[in-house]
């Protein structure tokens, strides 16, 4: 297969062409590594390539084939992981000075049950210092670029996995999680992102940003290759313990039984009120296309949803703070001005405002209990506006930015899953995200209905990756 060829395969593609010995692993590296090697300068994507150590990988597992063994899941596809995420022998600096020269003694868990799957490490990818921030523009290793309009943002702070994934320098990526780090860079990036549900992926060896609101998810470029990814990296870590033990499942199993008789709510209180229009018109207009699969919508009516974001910014300033209490005392000139800005608020939080925040938090957690008794998951848009231009970014737009938690935070707050898919494009040709939100560890209906939505609009095609 020529390298243009393998770059149009999706991760299930190409697993497959490798199992029937179609393509080997280095193969499949080598046409990564090529369109790496010409697109990186311009996506900024990447912290550190392992390029070398991603060859002798692959070299091995095209060997482990070559004599029989079984393949894992994930057999020889090239992976990025999120900087602040660790690998053995590795740098893992979450973007940052202050951890420029961490080089990592063990693997995260995550990133140990993906080369145990067989996936071979691409490289760290670029993202907001510290995951602290939603618009991937480092001061220490510069912004990234989104693959659809050089001139504008990835968003954050996942912002390099989206955009290797969406450019095609990583067939899958791993991002972190804690306001919407996972979900807001795949909805501007036209990629499917994962947040699952809290405890469901252990966070050992993952640098923290909000202690209780953290998780690690995947990134792809299909819903069904999200579910192969998460189906690999979830389950209970001993390790963690805020990770739970609860059983994980098959998460590819559901993903042809469609939508019919499904009942997904939307909120009608957070529609228009401060989406871009050309977002609320694609959020309503996949409403209708589930409508046209046999859905049925519900309009739901929430009593403590309009002061969520609040909370969750009260909360992830106060967990932060107190991870970099030590650093942002001693060091301060070390971290970016945005960071060390958040990171001192943060110290001047009475505790009155933290505990007031953990009651409203769950009030809204028992507000979605109730609720899913008359629904199986919610619609709404995953970020209010598509791609901003980085050069306003800190200008004319800073209000929309600043609201770019207003819907990912739910999902942070309460601990439940929550998936953006793309779900059209804006009039500029920019995608548009939307979000579905779902029970507890209930992945899998997530992926169900994303899949089902894929059948009907399917922006694969289209992704930078194949032009």
């Amino acid at each position: 297969m020529k390298h243009q060829e393998l770059l149009h395969l999706s991760l299930v593609q190409a697993r497959d062409e490798i199992e029937h010995l179609t393509v080997t692993p280095s193969e499949l590296l080598d046409a990564y590594l090529e369109r790496l090697h010409e697109k990186e300068p311009a996506y900024n994507a990447y912290v550190t390539v392992h390029e070398e150590a991603a060859r002798q990988a692959a070299e091995g597992l095209t060997a482990l084939q070559a004599a029989g063994l079984p393949l894992g899941p994930l057999h020889g596809i090239p992976i990025a992981l999120k900087d602040n995420i660790d690998l053995k022998g590795f740098r893992s600096t979450a973007s940052s000075k202050i951890r420029s020269n961490h080089v990592a003694s063990r693997d995260a868990t995550v990133a140990a049950r993906l080369k145990s799957a067989g996936a071979v490490i691409i490289g760290h990818t670029n993202m907001h210092e510290f995951a602290w921030g939603g618009t991937t523009d480092s001061p220490h290793f510069g912004a990234s670029h989104n693959p659809w309009d050089l001139e504008r943002y990835c968003a954050g702070s996942s912002g390099g996995s989206g955009a290797a994934v969406a450019g095609g320098t990583a067939l899958g990526a791993l991002g972190t999680d804690t306001g919407g780090s996972v979900r807001l860079p795949a909805a501007v990036n036209g990629i499917v992102g994962m947040r699952p549900t809290i405890g469901r992926v252990p966070n050992t060896g993952i640098i923290p940003c909000g202690w209780t609101m953290d998780t690690c998810g995947p990134m792809t470029r299909s819903v069904r290759d999200n579910a192969v990814m998460l189906g690999v990296i979830a389950g209970h870590d001993f390790k963690d313990p805020g990770c739970s033990e609860k059983c994980t499942c098959d998460y590819t199993a559901d993903l042809e039984l469609g939508v019919k008789h499904l009942r997904i709510g939307m909120i009608p209180q957070l529609m228009h009120r401060v989406s871009q229009p050309d977002v609320d018109a694609g959020v309503e207009e996949a409403a209708n296309v589930f409508r046209s699969l046999g859905a049925e919508i519900v309009a739901c009516r929430f009593d403590y949803l309009d002061d969520a974001m609040t909370a969750w910014l009260i909360l992830n300033s106060a967990e932060g703070s107190a991870y970099h209490q030590r650093d942002i005392r001693a060091r301060p000139e070390d971290y970016g001005g945005d960071v060390r800005t958040l990171l001192a608020a943060g110290e001047f939080l009475p505790a009155t405002f933290y505990l007031q925040a953990m009651r409203l938090r769950q009030c809204i957690i028992e507000e979605f209990r109730a609720k899913f008794r008359e629904v199986d998951a919610f619609l709404f848009p995953t970020i209010p506006c598509t791609a901003l231009k980085l050069s306003e970014l800190y200008g004319a737009s800073k209000s929309i930015r600043d609201m770019d938690a207003f819907f990912t935070c739910i999902a942070s707050l309460t601990g439940l899953p929550a998936l953006n898919v793309p779900c059209g494009l804006d009039h500029e040709g920019l995608p548009i995200g939307m979000q579905l939100l779902g029970r507890p560890f209930d992945e899998a209906t997530l992926y169900r209905i994303g899949a089902a939505f894929e059948t009907a609009f399917n922006l694969h095609e289209q992704l930078p990756a194949f032009h």
